[in-house]
């Protein structure tokens, strides 16, 4: 029996693992660099200011950032599906509602100050944080088609576009940052302003997608029988929304925790913390990130072994590259503090305890952000709900508050206090989820079916040798399933598939995946490559050229061939019905 490898799902992961990290990388580092250069150019108190207004940051992103990852992994499994219409539909819709909600952020800049006031109180910061507030609302329109179409665009055979999308728009912004924050008197809002320059500017990148031959995703009309598909993106975004909005939540209790147990200076201390999470998604984002853009497809495909395939190697390089970071932070923890222009003795001191601290929550950040986003992926949004509530609310904030009452008592440092409770919140969500899903689940933590014994799924090599065998296993896993004659039908479509994909498919097909799938209606068998783009549905014999053979016996003997492109795979179904 031949079998199936893990070659294609290796390559695929890689090729969009870079353009992932750099687009991570990119995005995180003008949030960083931002921090600092508030820091450093105006005072710890200014970047004090920024951390609170950035909660209204958060606000205005929810309808961008849950319909740019909810609908991209939806528009991902509607592909994987094969629903062309579905997934441009979803698309269209997303892009209408974050509009629309991008123009009722910018009518509530009217009420920045009292929005400062909820967040900062009356208090010296108050002024500063509510100018981060009043630009963060203008820039709310173009800040959520960004967040949407990063998403998009990787999902739809464009990985590179959308990380030039997240490089040009923080390059644009960081040098608008320097000029904003030296020259200007705009202050603290300075920096929201380069942030809304940058993305503006980066729109330019849209060109070259809508141009782009292997766009799968259309815009059709908004408001026409959309609601089915907008609901999905809602639904499946939900955890990506819940995230935000407990995020908010976090910050807005642990900044009051914090400036009523350790004073306003403490609020710097946590901001670098932050920061240093912020700093381990330069890389860990982007791995983890892959499994939305990747698996989305692939399990909208069903190709479970894929699906467990992914998974191993995200979370292996993930860890890989954790081990590194948290070897670096411990080490140049002093560095890391003055980075955000802590100088301070005193300050500095309690920054360096703090930190080293708080690096211990990683591993548990990594295993709580990749659970959370492989179950959005495989449509279980009740666990990634879970893991979200937990990780951010329910079980960090009364550890938070427990850890300050026994410091206090103990006369322990509050802000070390805080930082341990993020070890031991996040050390509990972990404990939790792997419990009920063993316990009330009784499935492992990818909880995916088990092969299907009416499915068959296996590889060859791009080699006219291995397409000979393609036949034989086709036959021989059809008997006693579906009469011969159907049987033969489907190992000749196989066959002749592959001698194409071989013959034609260019120096990138490394491998080839066939999987052949008998439901009660028909006999359905998949071929996924890695070659040239190649439309057989689109194919007609051009004597004066060249035949690619087989193609128009394949549309004989058999009902339906149905073609996509995604991930850069040419993905063709041959059906026929029973």
């Amino acid at each position: 029996m031949l079998k199936r490898n893990e070659q294609l799902i290796k390559t695929k992961l890689l090729q969009y693992l870079f353009p992932s990290v750099m687009m991570t990388l990119a995005l995180q580092v003008g949030n960083i660099v931002d921090t600092m250069l508030v820091g450093n150019i105006l005072g710890t108190d200014a970047m004090s200011a920024v951390q609170i207004g950035g909660t209204i940051l958060l606000f205005i992103q929810m309808p961008g950032y849950m319909l740019g990852i909810g609908g991209s992994i939806a528009a991902g499994n509607l592909l994987g599906k094969r629903d062309r219409e579905g997934a441009s539909k979803l698309f269209s819709a997303t892009i209408a509602a974050t509009i629309i909600s991008g123009i009722v952020f910018m009518l509530m800049s009217l009420f920045s100050r009292q929005f400062a006031l909820l967040l900062a109180g009356s208090n010296s910061l108050t002024k500063d944080v509510a100018g981060v507030i009043r630009v963060t609302f203008i820039g709310a329109p173009v800040i959520g088609i960004a967040l949407q179409m990063m998403n998009y665009m990787a999902v739809d055979n464009n990985p590179s576009l959308a990380t030039w999308y997240v490089v040009l728009s923080n390059i644009v912004n960081l040098i608008a940052d320097y000029l904003l924050l030296k020259y200007t008197p705009l202050g603290t809002a300075g920096a929201v302003w380069s942030t809304i320059i940058g993305y503006t500017a980066a729109l330019v990148v849209l060109i070259p997608y809508i141009r782009s031959p292997k766009r799968m995703l259309s815009l059709v009309n908004p408001f026409g029988g959309t609601m089915g598909v907008f609901r999905l993106a809602v639904i499946t975004g939900v955890p990506s929304l819940l995230s935000i909005l407990c995020e908010m939540i976090r910050n807005w209790a642990m900044n009051i925790i914090i400036i009523r147990s350790a004073g306003e200076s403490a609020v710097a201390v946590y901001t670098v913390c932050l920061n240093l999470v912020m700093i381990c998604e330069l890389f860990l984002g982007g791995i983890i990130g892959t499994m939305g853009t990747i698996g989305g497809v692939v399990y909208g495909e069903k190709d479970y072994f894929g699906m467990r395939s992914l998974s191993k190697n995200i979370a292996a390089y993930s860890y890989i590259m954790l081990g590194v970071l948290m070897a670096l932070l411990l080490i140049f923890t002093r560095q890391a503090a003055a980075m955000f222009g802590i100088r301070d003795g005193e300050l500095m001191d309690m920054t360096i305890t703090a930190l080293r601290i708080f690096v211990f929550c990683l591993p548990f950040y990594v295993f709580s952000r990749f659970m959370s986003i492989y179950y959005q992926t495989t449509e279980k949004t009740g666990l990634s709900n879970l893991i979200t509530v937990l990780v951010y609310c329910v079980a960090l904030l009364p550890c938070a508050v427990i850890a300050v009452v026994i410091a206090k008592a103990m006369g322990w440092s509050c802000i070390n206090a805080v930082m341990a409770a993020f070890i031991i919140g996040q050390g509990l969500t972990a404990v939790i989820v792997i419990l009920i899903v063993r316990l009330r689940y009784r499935s492992d933590l990818l909880m995916l079916p088990e092969n299907d014994e009416e499915v068959l799924d296996f590889s060859v090599k791009p080699e006219i040798g291995e397409a000979v065998k393609v036949p034989r296993e086709i036959k021989q896993f059809c008997k006693g399933r579906i009469d011969a004659a159907k049987a033969n039908q489907i190992a000749v479509a196989a066959e002749e598939m592959t001698v194409n994909i071989i013959k034609h498919g260019g120096r990138d097909v490394q491998s080839i995946d066939i999987m052949l799938c008998i439901t009660d209606d028909t006999v359905m068998l998949r071929t996924r490559d890695a070659g040239i783009p190649f439309d057989p549905t689109d194919y007609t014999i051009d004597h004066e050229d060249f035949e690619i053979g087989g193609i128009e016996v394949i549309k004989s003997i058999t009902d339906r061939i149905i073609y996509m492109r995604m991930l850069d795979f040419n993905n063709t179904t041959i059906e026929i019905d029973k």
